[in-house]
């Protein structure tokens, strides 16, 4: 009788697996049949294999144009549909299994895993169809989602450098090749995994009872995975710029890591500079570099000094005008100043890159010092605003609204720690906000922050949130008693 029961369930979770598949490839298909493929700037720099960009998507594109010249596009749009579908698929099931979600949840799973796809055509400046798009989000916002449920099972798995956390290294390996913004998740992995070193280390020095031999206690932590760990975090890191340095020699010729991030991050130095703090700049040829693309910076209003007042108003026009300060206000004297000096000009136009970015990481060794202070200040408006457009839109009521409910969510996490200390919503939702918090951080120091480089995280943050709420209320319902 209870075989029969169990078989009956099981088909039943197999029927509703079955229909949120339907519905994920319904609305994907509806995108592909009602759209078109996208193209963009970034788009040429991955058709033609420039040193800008990681090698992944750019190999895809090759690939598929192999295959047809004239379709290639329309193909790549397909896989990116079809994947979306696929994963997003099996992020429903993951989440059905695990937290046994009845079928009201999982509907309410299932669109929020669709915001990012309905928010971005509805809202973002670019109005992009994700997945329709020629870019590197076109296929990373399925895979991402993908990847840190593969982190969950790493982390749940009790084993730090087990099978599972060695699948996830990989995965999050494999994603960074198509957008280097990912490799923040590298540090997210180390420091998941560290954690649970950290405590298996723990709980064997207990086991001793030698608990304030601060040598037993780092010995024990070692076994539990902390060379390992180290190992395989150096190892990550070093195969992937490996990776790309001989994809770009056998595509360019060219033995280099992706050029052009130092030339991005100069432009937020040039945003805060003041006309003055040229100065410090010791070379005259370079010093007049800078009070060139300054004045006429300057000139345009594209200076710190003429944002709004407020936090909110000073992040908005520091965006306003990172692209142009890069790609404008200090490309294209950069590129003049490169062929006056080394005699390098558009057509080499890689090494040209290259050259572009050593001249901005020289202005920025120099100029740093000077703006440091003002620097901070506008890093810290402009991650507030990658904090909201997390969460939320970015408009007065709403930053009210996600500085409530982080603190809810990290109120909710700790409560639930201290009542349950193994709380798979409490460790889920710290993870989010971990990935969140770097994947923020870090984009501010190269770029905007822009809202299709924050919602990667946006339905995750939700589902956990929905999660905690749920289990605190099962908790309170059986009395405050742990799951």
């Amino acid at each position: 009788m209870c075989a029969d029961k169990q078989k009956s369930l099981s088909q039943n979770d197999l029927l509703q697996n079955v229909l949120f598949c339907g519905i994920f490839v319904a609305f994907f298909a509806c995108l592909l049949l009602t759209g078109e493929p996208v193209y963009t700037g970034d788009t040429f720099q991955h058709e033609n294999q420039m040193i800008m960009r990681e090698p992944g998507y750019a190999l895809l594109i090759q690939f598929l144009r192999f295959l047809s010249p004239d379709r290639h596009y329309w193909i790549l749009i397909a896989l990116q549909n079809l994947l979306a579908a696929a994963a997003n698929t099996a992020v429903m099931v993951f989440m059905r299994r695990r937290f046994q979600l009845n079928l009201f949840v999982s509907f309410l799973f299932t669109g929020i895993l669709l915001v990012p796809h309905i928010m971005t055509p509805l809202f973002s400046s670019t109005h992009l169809v994700l997945t329709n798009a020629l870019m590197t989000e076109g296929i990373l916002f399925s895979i991402y989602p993908v990847a840190f449920i593969q982190l969950l099972r790493a982390m749940w798995s009790g084993r730090p450098m087990g099978r599972e956390s060695a699948r996830a290294l990989l995965l999050l390996f494999f994603i960074s090749l198509i957008r280097g913004q990912m490799m923040v998740l590298f540090v997210v992995w180390f420091l998941v995994m560290f954690v649970m070193a950290v405590i298996r280390g723990v709980q064997a020095t207990e086991e001793t009872g030698d608990r304030k031999n601060t040598f037993v206690l780092a010995e024990n932590i070692g076994r539990q995975g902390l060379y390992a760990i180290l190992a395989a975090f150096v190892i990550a890191f070093a195969a992937r710029s490996l990776v790309i340095h001989v994809y770009n020699y056998c595509e360019q010729g060219l033995f280099v890591d992706t050029a052009s991030g130092t030339a991005m991050s100069f432009a937020n130095i040039l945003y805060v500079a003041d006309r003055e703090d040229g100065e410090a700049i010791e070379n005259d040829a370079l010093r007049a570099l800078f009070y060139e693309m300054y004045d006429r910076a300057d000139a345009d209003q594209m200076n710190y000094k003429y944002a709004p007042s407020g936090i909110l108003g000073r992040a908005l026009h520091h965006e306003q005008c990172h692209d142009d300060l890069n790609f404008i206000y200090f490309a294209e004297p950069a590129k003049q100043y490169v062929g006056e000096t080394q005699n390098i000009y558009s057509d080499r136009y890689q090494e040209l890159m290259i050259a572009i970015d050593e001249v901005a990481g020289g202005l920025s060794a120099q100029l740093m010092p000077q703006v440091l202070g003002r620097y901070i200040l506008n890093y810290f408006s402009v991650t507030a605003l990658g904090f909201v457009r997390t969460v939320a839109y970015e408009n007065p009521v709403l930053v009210r609204y996600a500085v409530f409910i982080y603190a809810a969510a990290i109120a909710l996490t700790l409560l639930l720690w201290q009542r349950a200390p193994k709380s798979m919503a409490a460790s889920f939702m710290a993870v989010v906000l971990l990935t969140i918090a770097g994947n923020v951080c870090a984009t501010a120091l190269m770029i905007q922050c822009i809202s299709r480089y924050m919602i990667y995280n946006l339905p995750l943050f939700y589902m956990a949130g929905f999660l905690e709420l749920r289990e605190l209320f099962i908790m309170k319902k059986q009395g405050g008693k742990a799951l």
